[in-house]
């Protein structure tokens, strides 16, 4: 889809038309989903002015709209950008699409593809599965929408190299999947109370750090628990996170933000129309503070010690939220709830009392 005399190879052509997908057309649009399933499709165009008979129509109409628009953007392509792009697309070639089409035939095979032993999860955007490439585990990961994949590999992009949180492998608009590095540990959502591991202060504040490093690459995590893994031996790992823009949710925000993950257990859901629900929600609410409290207690000690600037900040932004009459909040230790003169409870809330909290 190129108009200079120079032929270029197809890996070229189609960096060219996913730089011009990311940036020449508005983000999250139907043109741009377009663009980016057909990216290797259009670059075996070589002559925008004979187009293949066998193209289809809504693309060839796409095409002939952009012409204009997409010639002047290759006049203004970042080499860097294209280099990565078309490595990738050997890249990816050469050492995943054979294993990630042969688990695309898997699932074409069944109507619940989520029963393979390959699936790994889902969230809202996608389902992930397991793959193997040369001895080595990744996460596939297929995106509902392609424009959102190529939302997801921003930070993916950014956050290369960052250890303990996820490493982009490559990725394919063509397969529609994005692959990472398979990190180790459990979804921390997924320990009972009864069999859930005592964190360590190395590894919460190892976890700490990495939330750190990715705010200085322009990143902020999503602190939804379900995105955190914890390995016995290597700590936590951060699954999810994206560019920082305009939020005004800082870095001791997201820091403080941890103790969701660090509290996180797999409790039994209660039925809200037994007759005994009242009496067992206070017996669980009781036994999530026993965890909570003492987690806290450590939590808030780490951060005084080690990150005191850190919590001075959080301290700073909750007051003035707290005096603008616009804003609601609930605070970190929420006594409202609590059985407060519970004996294992109170020597807690003196202590996070002690400290300020």
């Amino acid at each position: 889809m190129d108009r200079n005399s120079t032929p270029k190879p197809p890996e070229h052509l189609q960096a060219q038309i996913e730089a011009f997908s990311d940036k020449g057309v508005r983000d999250f649009s139907e043109e741009q989903e377009w663009f980016l399933r057909h990216s290797a499709e259009l670059a075996k165009i070589t002559n925008l002015d004979e187009l293949p008979q066998n193209i289809p129509p809504e693309l060839a109409k796409l095409i002939e709209l952009h012409r204009k628009n997409y010639i002047v953007f290759l006049c203004k392509e970042k080499r860097e950008e294209l280099q990565y792009r078309k490595e990738n697309v050997e890249h990816y070639k050469k050492n995943f699409q054979s294993a990630i089409r042969t688990l695309k035939e898997k699932m074409k095979q069944t109507d619940t593809p989520k029963i393979l032993p390959d699936y790994l999860g889902s969230g809202s955007n996608g389902d992930v599965y397991r793959i193997e490439v040369n001895g080595k585990e990744y996460a596939a990961k297929f995106n509902h929408y392609l424009t959102q994949a190529n939302f997801e590999l921003k930070p993916l992009l950014r956050a290369k190299g960052t250890k303990h949180a996820a490493q982009l492998a490559a990725y394919s608009f063509e397969d529609g999947v994005i692959i990472m590095e398979l990190l180790p540990g459990t979804d921390v959502t997924n320990f009972t109370p009864e069999h859930a591991p005592e964190y360590s202060d190395e590894h919460i504040i190892q976890l700490i750090e990495t939330v750190q490093k990715l705010n200085q690459n322009g990143l902020m995590i999503d602190p939804k628990p379900s995105n955190f893994l914890y390995d016995k031996k290597g700590g936590f790992s951060v699954l999810d996170f994206h560019m920082q823009g305009e939020s005004r949710y800082s870095l001791a925000d997201s820091i403080m933000d941890l103790r969701i993950a660090l509290t996180a257990r797999k409790w039994p859901q209660l039925d809200w129309r037994a007759g005994d629900y009242e009496e067992k929600f206070a017996t669980q609410n009781l036994e999530r503070n026993k965890i909570y409290l003492p987690i806290m207690v450590r939590f808030l000690t780490i951060l005084q010690e080690k990150f005191p600037d850190i919590l001075e900040d959080w301290k700073r932004g909750y007051a003035e939220r707290e005096a603008n009459p616009s804003i609601s909040q609930t605070p970190p230790i929420d006594r409202s709830s609590m059985q407060t003169n519970h004996p294992d409870i109170a020597p807690h809330l003196k202590r996070l009392e002690e400290m300020g909290f």
